[in-house]
């Protein structure tokens, strides 16, 4: 079954399994790096908010052998789920005083989402851009939350300095910074599935055969959208004075970095190769923040940009 077909097909079971007032609406949706996404969107009429449905991952899994009828199900039990979100006040979107202590920052990537950026404030930072979108709600299926376009600034009466200052107040509060070792976050994620020793054993496994220093993953309690940790004051500071050593910064996705100490045995055309490489074949491209990677430099208290070489240290 080709994917159009299989949207028309899934959209008729749907409706026939929803309340008659329910009306079922397909709208392309863009996502960060340019990708767009094919969002089913579940209301019901009169509704001013209709939780959405991304089909492009179940056609997926529609390939891989999952049953029509399964992923049916599954769709009207996220549906049930979200339901919540059709009582929600969304009065408080025209009330900017309301919203100042929901106001939250992220990094994308510039030039790869540069369409993107004409319609919303952002503030650049190195090859990424740091953009704002509203924390409305957190619930069992996920976050709810609202890009903050330039049309919004106009109908707030406010500006860009007033949003980052905001942002950079909220987000660290919001959010708070997670800093482990890869071993204890593999620890955490597969310990109660698996036994200490294969815990270990898979660990080893991932180092072989050319272990890298020590690696430790640094992202903020939610584990959405938290490379942008990074910006929070004293993170990377205090780190690296605890171990006395400057860091690579390896932009793992748009929701982490991997944290290397740096010192003569650490390559860093090898560490900007792996990133290239893993952005290719292991992260999707709606989660990618870059292909660089960064140098914190303790004494300067700054975040560089590495190009080309090891000696190139460029903002």
């Amino acid at each position: 079954m080709v994917y159009e077909t299989f949207q028309t097909v899934l959209t008729e079971k749907l409706t026939r399994s929803l309340d008659p007032d329910c009306r079922l609406l397909m709208q392309k949706v863009p996502k960060n790096n340019g990708v767009m996404l094919d969002g089913l969107c579940i209301g019901k009429k009169g509704a001013s908010v209709a939780p959405t449905v991304y089909l492009n991952s179940y056609f997926e899994r529609y390939q891989e052998g999952a049953s029509l009828e399964l992923l049916t199900e599954e769709i009207l039990n996220l549906y049930q789920r979200d339901s919540s979100l059709l009582h929600t006040d969304f009065s408080i979107l025209d009330d900017f005083s309301r919203l100042k202590h929901r106001i939250v920052y992220k990094l994308i990537h510039t030039k790869a989402n540069a369409g993107l950026l004409k319609e919303i404030p952002s503030v650049p930072y190195l090859d990424l851009s740091i953009v704002f979108y509203l924390f409305l709600e957190e619930h069992d299926s996920g976050q709810m939350t609202a890009l903050i376009h330039n049309h919004h600034l106009i109908a707030w009466d406010t500006c860009l300095e007033e949003i980052y200052e905001l942002a950079s107040r909220n987000t660290p509060v919001l959010f708070p910074f997670d800093l482990r070792t890869m071993s204890q976050l593999m620890d955490d994620i597969l310990g109660d599935n698996m036994d200490n020793k294969e815990v270990n054993d898979l660990i080893q496994g991932l180092s072989r055969p050319k272990p890298l220093s020590p690696l430790y993953v640094l992202t903020n309690n939610a584990g959405i959208n938290g490379a942008c940790t990074i910006l929070y004051p004293h993170v990377l500071q205090d780190f690296s004075q605890q171990l006395k050593q400057d860091l690579v910064i390896l932009p793992s996705s748009i929701h982490e970095v991997l944290l290397v100490p740096y010192d003569e045995t650490v390559s860093l055309n090898e560490l900007s190769d792996m990133v290239r490489q893993v952005n290719q074949t292991e992260v999707p491209v709606e989660e990618r923040l870059s292909d660089h990677v960064y140098y914190y430099s303790r004494v300067s208290d700054q975040v560089l940009i590495l190009k080309d070489s090891e000696s190139s240290h460029t903002c």
